[in-house]
């Protein structure tokens, strides 16, 4: 069995459309670095918001539209300028992030959390939340960590921003939430490494 790293992550529960920046709280959390807000977090990553959160949200470089953008709400992090990697570097921070991985078999990704988290690396999963949805429930693209792997069950454990903020899902269930076969839209995994072990 494929445990919590350790130190264990510290849950850390999302503002509105602030999946990412409260996941990259996770990951600073254990990994030693200083826990930034998430509004700080959000501006560098190109945060967009309704104009009803201004309420809410006071920093001046998050955007603020009246309309839903076609991708939708939340940060813009396929954009080079409003990358993880850029923020990292640009915050001084000594990790790396990988491209977007996109498994497509059970043993792909079986792998690929085995040898992340033998490594102590963070596995962050960009996937649709269809998986903890009812069918009557609106899903959507969401930002999770995987916090732990059972190679006996074969069951995957995602830190969640929101809440519960631990679920446990199979790898069938992984793979779906990736797939395109939801919205029309193929998300993945990204791995975080600190710079010393890259």
């Amino acid at each position: 069995m494929i445990d919590l790293p350790n130190p264990p992550y510290r849950p850390f529960s999302q503002l509105p459309y602030c999946c990412v920046p409260a996941t990259l709280q996770w990951i600073l959390y254990r990994n030693g670095f200083d826990i930034l807000d998430q509004e700080s977090i959000g501006a560098e990553l190109g945060l967009r918001l309704p104009t009803k959160g201004k309420k809410l949200f006071k920093n001046r470089q998050i955007i603020f539209l009246d309309k839903t953008p076609k991708s939708g709400f939340g940060t813009q992090i396929q954009i080079k300028k409003y990358s993880i990697q850029r923020f990292f570097e640009k915050k001084g921070i000594e990790l790396e992030i990988s491209e977007l991985i996109k498994p497509q078999t059970k043993a792909e990704l079986r792998k690929i959390l085995v040898e992340n988290h033998k490594k102590d690396h963070d596995v962050i999963l960009r996937y649709n939340n269809r998986i903890f949805k009812k069918d009557d429930e609106k899903s959507y693209g969401h930002f999770s960590v995987i916090t732990k792997y059972d190679s006996r069950s074969e069951r995957v454990t995602i830190g969640d921003p929101e809440l519960p903020h631990f679920k446990t899902v199979s790898l069938d269930q992984v793979l779906f939430s990736i797939s395109d076969k939801i919205d029309g839209i193929g998300r993945g995994l990204y791995i975080v490494i600190p710079k010393s072990r890259s």
